[in-house]
């Protein structure tokens, strides 16, 4: 047997139609369809039932398709192994990042890595930390920068980026514009604007004012200094979240033991490729 005959038998399983199968493979419908055939001899069973309007793996076809799966997976383990050894980095990344970042290094990292191994295949996903954690928890993702308020979280490696006290946010002629700080029970009497539940700075100020509900709670921290800025509540982000910002005054919330906390996570046993990535956004020591 040869291995494009595994492959394409895998992606018609995959597809239910030769032709489809065709095109993931880039062969012709005839090509698939003979290659297949010539496997089904040489196995001595029938892997597909063709009677219907599509293909379905017949009982025997069944049992076989994990053996050929994990052939593939085999095959493609050696050729990444051999990659490797030539310093080059093959297969995929899957980065995932809290939504509206605007972090210049994780841009940088991906550039470079991309730069340098061209045959890498690198996805972004934008999410909230929750759900990027979640992501990374179930293998969705293999990497993530994502952010927490005290403890990181439960069942994977990280690495802390940024450690950052709360800050409130107004515009330039808000009463509060001046301050040097404001003390947390304030925030129960005006419009707070904050991110969604799930975000790291949420998170931190949840742990701040349990139970306090945001007037404006929006999905990108553009959102917030835009909103305060126009006078239209007070923000409430970490230190590190509205330090470029430029529309709207910024005072310490005194409660220095509230931290929003923003870092890079990733599952046990990483592949090399995550490997990379976290060496190029990591602090240098």
């Amino acid at each position: 047997m040869e291995i494009h005959q595994l492959r394409y038998a895998a992606a018609v399983a995959d597809t239910g139609s030769f032709t489809a199968a065709a095109e993931a493979v880039k062969v012709s419908q005839s090509g698939v369809s003979t290659q297949v055939q010539k496997l089904e001899r040489e196995l001595g069973v029938a892997l597909f039932d063709r009677s219907g309007r599509r293909v379905v793996l017949t009982a025997d076809g069944e049992r076989m398709l994990p053996a050929i799966r994990e052939s593939l997976r085999a095959l493609d383990g050696i050729r990444t192994t051999a990659a490797d050894l030539r310093g080059l980095l093959l297969g995929s990344l899957r980065v995932g990042t809290v939504s509206g970042l605007t972090w210049p290094r994780l841009f940088d990292a991906l550039g470079e890595l991309h730069t340098a191994h061209p045959g890498l295949e690198i996805r972004l996903r934008e999410h909230t930390s929750d759900g990027l954690i979640d992501a990374l928890r179930h293998g969705e993702l293999d990497i993530a920068v994502v952010a927490w308020a005290q403890h990181p979280p439960a069942g994977l490696e990280t690495i802390t980026l940024f450690d950052d006290p709360l800050v409130a946010v107004v515009a330039p002629d808000h009463p509060w514009a001046s301050r040097r700080g404001i003390r947390a029970a304030e925030l129960d009497g005006v419009d707070v604007i904050a991110l969604p539940h799930g975000t790291g700075d949420r998170a931190a100020l949840e742990q701040l004012r349990p139970g306090l509900e945001p007037r404006w709670e929006v999905s990108t921290p553009w959102f917030i200094e835009r909103l305060a800025a126009r006078g239209l509540g007070v923000g409430v982000v970490s230190d590190a979240t509205r330090r470029r910002w430029h529309q709207v005054r910024a005072m310490p919330v005194q409660a220095p033991e509230v931290r929003s906390r923003l870092g890079i996570a990733w599952r046990p046993s990483p592949s090399r490729a995550a490997c990379a990535l976290r060496d190029l956004l990591a602090p240098q020591s």
